[in-house]
């Protein structure tokens, strides 16, 4: 194709791009139709394909300078790295965060489930065999605890130790739980299984050995959200497996793309759980308070919980 037949049949093409590219410029997307925008897109893919080809065919020529000009402008625009600005956080935090919790409902649900089979399968074995503890928790943490009853009571300066422990495994966690959704979901239901094992376990040799209620007051104030953001990645995690292993009408690489950003979607509200949770766990957990306060002010995190969850149908 010569130059001049080139550039007349594209050059219409090349013009609306430009015109699209002036409105971005000065007013942003927000002012692009979803239409627009495919155009836009669609467009630029064009126009690259173009350029490829005039520096094949048309080196050193003004054509080539217009349209490496030109993608080079659209290109900012096509790759720029959005700005979260602090509204929309705001808004992601109240109303699709649980909204998006209401939409994947089932799968948190099955996250939960697993996590609890794994609770109360370890603390009935525990319960029934104390030696059985060994399967799910260190040998070192199953002498300690031992070692430390005395009369029913348990020495109380360990507890802090306990639940730092604690978190940072729940951290952990919750991050496995999500990536090894890729495993076919395989590793998101083993750690799942594990770790609610590891807390029942635990649980079992506290109820046997130690003050359930000073050990309730130390895990609850932080726990039930770091447990909750554990549910919320475990789910998210199942997601990515649904993609992988069923992607029903989309091709299946179109189906771990939907998938995976579906799962990531989840994962802001996650890391804001564990960060509330990682306060509370640093400057409420270890004061020198009542039980019974830091237990009030568990049931109180949780019906807070509950509400926020609702939020989306209080609004509607």
């Amino acid at each position: 194709m010569k130059e001049e037949s080139f550039i007349k049949n594209h050059s219409i093409l090349w013009k609306e791009l430009e015109q699209l590219n002036h409105i971005i410029n000065k007013k942003g997307y927000n002012s692009l139709s979803s239409i627009e925008i495919k155009n836009y897109l669609t467009l630029y893919k064009r126009s690259s394909y173009h350029l490829s080809y005039a520096r094949t065919h048309f080196p050193n020529t003004q054509i080539l300078d217009y349209l490496n000009t030109l993608v080079s402008k659209c290109q900012v625009h096509v790759y720029s790295v959005r700005k979260i600005s602090p509204r929309y956080f705001f808004n992601y935090l109240t109303t699709i965060f649980p909204t998006l919790i209401g939409k994947f409902k089932w799968y948190v649900l099955s996250a939960f489930s697993i996590f609890m089979f794994g609770f109360m399968l370890s603390l009935i074995m525990v319960l029934v065999n104390t030696e059985t503890a060994r399967f799910f928790l260190p040998s070192y943490l199953v002498e300690s605890i031992q070692s430390n009853s005395v009369g029913g009571t348990w020495d109380s300066s360990y507890f802090p130790v306990l639940s730092s422990t604690i978190m940072i495994n729940n951290i952990s966690v919750a991050l496995y739980a999500f990536v090894l959704g890729i495993t076919l979901g395989l590793g998101t239901i083993y750690v799942l299984f594990k770790n609610g094992a590891l807390l029942g376990a635990l649980t079992g040799l506290i109820y046997l050995f130690s003050d359930p209620y000073i050990y309730w007051s130390l895990i609850l104030p932080h726990g039930l959200l770091e447990l909750f953001a554990i549910f919320v990645s475990g789910g998210a995690g199942l997601i990515i497996a649904k993609s992988l292993l069923l992607p029903k009408q989309y091709a299946r690489k179109h189906a771990i793309i939907k998938g995976s950003k579906e799962a990531i979607s989840l994962m802001g509200g996650v890391i804001t759980l564990l960060i509330i949770a990682g306060t509370i766990e640093g400057f409420f957990t270890p004061l020198n308070i009542s039980p019974t306060i830091k237990l009030v002010f568990s049931f109180v995190t949780l019906l807070l919980l509950i509400v926020y969850l609702a939020l989306p149908k209080l609004k509607s």
